[in-house]
């Protein structure tokens, strides 16, 4: 069983959460699991919980390495940017209240980051139960990330290809990359907040511009994704998809100079994606996706947000 130690960690796990007790005690169990080495600890940071997760926290804190954070501002991103100003490690890995961790995700990441030492992002693979999810969301290329942020690249160790980025559950950066905290979290994307995505890209381009050659997929780095109920039904994951286009456009919006997927290709993009539907509702979602992305683009609203 991990013990609190005075030494510095290699890793931070940092974890936001709001009112999902069961699945965050489930990741609890799932650490006192983890190898003493590489030294990691784990930051949890509670978004206004009312449901005795404090209690919870309070209770694991003599098994584990953990650091109990409170952050009464709603909204993920603000949780996270908490936790960076108290993260001690080298390498932040950032994941979500309910994933279940492989016994390796931590020495995988840790070996992965040694053999690879110019690599500034990491994305481990990320599973899911297809039982859980509508068979039109398993059989779409296209939706399957969007929708249950599965990312599985296979099982060779390879870089991302150029504009691709690792998803929520399961990415890390160095602390180096982030340029004495000059980088942090949308706060007016993300879980929380009026546009419920894009939050994660919205980070990363800052980190990684997405022409570079930094992105490193670990496939041994793995957890499983709780995924499946109401968000996967028709009308919930058309509107999601096209939120989360809305945040793709306002990102490309203002992060766009370089980029390797500027405004003019959206609509080859929308076509791609329109003869690659193999269902009518994976059409019905790529074009509440491509809507999306044009309203984000020709919007008023107001810049992204990094508090």
């Amino acid at each position: 069983m991990p013990q609190k130690s005075l030494a510095m960690p290699t890793i931070s796990v940092i974890v936001a959460t709001r009112n999902r007790r069961a699945a965050l005690e489930q990741l609890l169990a799932s650490a006192r699991g983890f190898a003493a080495e590489p030294r990691w600890e784990l930051l949890v940071v509670d978004n206004g919980s009312s449901d005795g997760t404090d209690a919870l926290l309070a209770s694991a804190a003599g098994s584990l390495p953990l650091v109990a954070i409170e952050e009464k501002r709603l909204g993920k991103s603000r949780a996270l940017n908490k936790a960076l100003g108290q993260a001690r490690g080298e390498i932040l890995l950032f994941t979500d209240d309910d994933i279940i961790p492989d016994r390796q995700w931590l020495t995988a990441l840790y070996r992965a980051a040694r053999e690879f030492p110019h690599t500034n992002v990491f994305g481990g693979r990320i599973l899911i139960d297809y039982l859980s999810v509508p068979k039109w969301i398993v059989d779409s290329y296209n939706l399957k990330t969007i929708l249950t942020s599965e990312q599985d690249l296979g099982d060779d160790i390879q870089w991302f290809a150029e504009d691709q980025y690792p998803v929520g559950p399961n990415l890390a950066v160095r602390r180096r990359a982030l340029g004495s905290g000059r980088c942090k979290w949308p706060v007016n994307l993300g879980p929380g907040t009026k546009i419920p995505l894009g939050d994660e890209r919205a980070f990363l381009i800052q980190v990684s511009p997405p022409e570079a050659r930094d992105r490193l997929y670990v496939p041994a780095s793995m957890v499983r994704h709780n995924v499946g109920g109401r968000e996967l039904k028709i009308a919930n994951a058309a509107t999601r998809c096209f939120l989360g286009g809305y945040a793709a456009g306002l990102i490309d919006k203002q992060h766009g100079h370089g980029a390797a997927r500027p405004h003019s290709k959206a609509p080859a993009l929308a076509w791609q994606r329109y003869r690659q539907s193999a269902s009518m509702s994976e059409l019905f979602c790529n074009c509440a996706r491509a809507l999306g992305v044009a309203a984000g683009v020709l919007s008023p609203y107001p810049r992204i947000v990094y508090d």
